[in-house]
């Protein structure tokens, strides 16, 4: 049903009931138990384990004791008891804003599905702690927030393992180079950053978020205020922008589209030039390691 609905709504109709629904006075995480606004889908514990995998050993499967950070964990810290699971001494997960599920009762099927895999650590002592904040304190992960100002606190070269999945076209446009430099500022010389990339438009899988003008996009009060902003940086800008960081960026994936989903002519001055390769990537993967030049 939820797949059909949002085939069927057309991409502007989207951004109406969104700026709509987003100014109503509705906390968030009451948007979030209706399904609506939900950053990621991490409270399934079969995808928030195989998810923490797929980069893990993008990373060459660091061995026990290491660091890791995830950048946008969304609605669930399911990552803090996997890496722990999976050997991490401690870990950071760093947000835009208090998304998170904190109810322990949300965890404990998580719990369960990792004490049922060979080869990696015991789990089962996580399952008689009575809250959140006991969970964390056990596994070693600490919980910002407070966006780029959490990766600033982050002290330097003291992470193994980056990662993030479907969260870096939300950076805001304006905090993306800083941000980048944040990541090569905290992974260690011989750590590895992995990073899932969504280049599509939020609202319909499309390229519908470059048909509006820079000022227009980047209002407060427009995309960033109704939950479906993008900073719509397209592969080769993003990917030169953690080269100019400092990162040596290889991408074994990247997705494209046959032919592009919209027209150039419906498409925003700003990007209407751009390369085909550019228009035409729908996702991709960056694995990053410090340039040792």
């Amino acid at each position: 049903m939820k797949a059909t609905i949002h085939t069927l709504v057309p991409w502007w109709a989207k951004i109406a009931a969104k700026m709509t629904l987003a100014r109503l006075p509705i906390p968030i995480r009451a948007w979030h138990r209706l399904g609506l606004f939900v950053p990621g889908f991490m409270r399934d514990p079969g995808y928030a384990i195989d998810v923490f995998e797929t980069h893990w050993r993008r990373a060459g499967s660091p061995g026990p004791g290491f660091t890791y950070l995830e950048l946008g964990p969304g609605e669930s810290l399911a990552t803090a008891l996997v890496a722990w699971a999976y050997g991490a001494r401690g870990g950071v997960l760093v947000d835009a804003g208090d998304f998170a599920v904190r109810d322990i009762a949300n965890y404990r099927p998580l719990i369960a599905r990792l004490a049922q895999k060979p080869h990696v650590r015991d789990v089962r002592e996580l399952s008689g702690l009575a809250s959140l904040d006991a969970l964390l304190r056990t596994v070693g992960a600490d919980v910002r927030s407070d966006g780029l100002a959490g990766l600033k606190a982050v002290p330097s070269e003291s992470v193994d393992l980056i990662f993030s999945q479907a969260v870096l076209e939300h950076v805001p446009l304006g905090d993306f180079a800083a941000t980048a430099d944040e990541l090569h500022r905290i992974q260690k010389p011989n750590g590895v950053g992995s990073h899932r990339v969504d280049f599509k438009d939020h609202l319909q899988g499309s390229l519908n978020n470059l048909r509006f003008s820079e000022s227009t996009w980047e209002k407060p009060c427009f995309a960033r205020r109704s939950g479906f902003y993008t900073n719509r940086l397209r592969f080769s800008a993003m990917r030169d922008a953690f080269i100019r960081a400092g990162f040596s960026v290889t991408v074994p994936e990247q997705n494209r589209w046959d032919v592009l989903p919209i027209s150039r002519s419906k498409m925003a001055a700003l990007f209407r030039d751009l390369s085909d390769d550019d228009l035409r990537t729908s996702g991709a993967v960056f694995v990053m390691t410090k340039d040792r030049r």
